[in-house]
């Protein structure tokens, strides 16, 4: 095992306790594979996520993640950005990205076809939360407006990692036929969509705290629900009946994933159980958030 790769591995549960426990069960190449993937996925995470960065530095910040996937230049952080994501980065996460050449350096000691796969959905999913980072207010907050913007928001933080677990996992067995692997792949979008859909409805609070709020302002506003005012007492029924209209679509989302499950080739029971985890994990969440516990306390 390589130094870079053994420092991914270390790093894996310091941004990740969920998927450091399930990724460990993968077979053969997807172990690293996947592991490097994720910490290339939460490179871009960090980046979207860290407070307080103007648009400007939050967009030379993904030209720099992007320029280096595409191989172009190191990685480099502008300066201005720089003091600023350590004064507002977790350790971990600050950790990650002292780490992101190291990174970087593992996705590129990995098989040619598994870096053609990852790289193509990284930058998806980059550019596209590059696009949606632009649509900040003035003060810096998240909002968004639609139920379409949310779908997509989903599509490129989740939805994207579905179709790219998918054709590994082709890439890795010899079981799939091609009529499975794009109903695998349409299916893999909406397991995706549930796992982030629940992330969301448990992460109200800390999100709007760092500034987002991704429940869409047509929704917020149906049930009378004033954006800056999210997080008050008085707030919290109107909340959690815009909540409630969440959770059916996360549910019928991880029905999708059940079935995602039940047509991977059941000669690979670790790939089954390692989709299986998070499904399971994610569905006790819903039924918690359901009786209205964990949203607003």
């Amino acid at each position: 095992m390589s130094i870079d790769l053994q420092t991914c591995y270390e790093l894996l549960p310091r941004v990740s306790r969920t998927f450091a426990l399930n990724i460990r069960i993968l077979p053969g190449e997807l172990r690293p594979s996947i592991t490097v993937a994720y910490l290339l996925f939460r490179l871009v995470d960090t980046i979207e996520d860290a407070p307080g960065l103007c648009l400007e530095d939050r967009s030379a910040l993904f030209d720099a993640f992007l320029d280096r996937l595409d191989g172009n230049a190191p990685l480099q952080l502008p300066t201005s950005a720089r003091a600023l994501l350590a004064e507002t980065t977790s350790a971990d996460e600050g950790a990650l990205l002292d780490a992101g050449e190291t990174v970087f350096s593992a996705f590129e000691a990995l098989p040619a076809v598994t870096r053609e796969i990852v790289a193509a959905h990284v930058a998806e999913t980059a550019s596209g939360m590059q696009r949606i980072s632009g649509s900040r207010r003035e003060d810096g907050l998240l909002q968004l407006e639609t139920w379409q913007d949310l779908d997509e928001y989903c599509y490129y933080v989740a939805g994207t990692i579905g179709i790219m677990l998918t054709r590994l996992f082709a890439v890795h067995t010899q079981h799939l036929d091609h009529r499975s692997e794009r109903h695998l792949m349409a299916l893999g979008t909406n397991f995706g969509r549930g796992l982030q859909l629940t992330n969301i409805l448990k992460g109200i609070v800390p999100d709007r705290g760092e500034g987002r709020i991704f429940l869409p302002s047509e929704l917020l506003a149906r049930h009378g629900v004033d954006p800056d005012r999210l997080l008050e007492p008085s707030a919290r029924p109107a909340v959690l009946e815009a909540v409630n209209e969440l959770v059916p679509r996360a549910v019928q989302d991880l029905e999708d994933a059940l079935r995602y499950t039940l047509l991977l080739p059941r000669r690979e029971p670790r790939i089954r159980l390692f989709c299986l985890w998070p499904l399971f994990t994610a569905l006790r969440t819903l039924a918690v958030i359901s009786r209205g516990h964990g949203i607003i306390e």
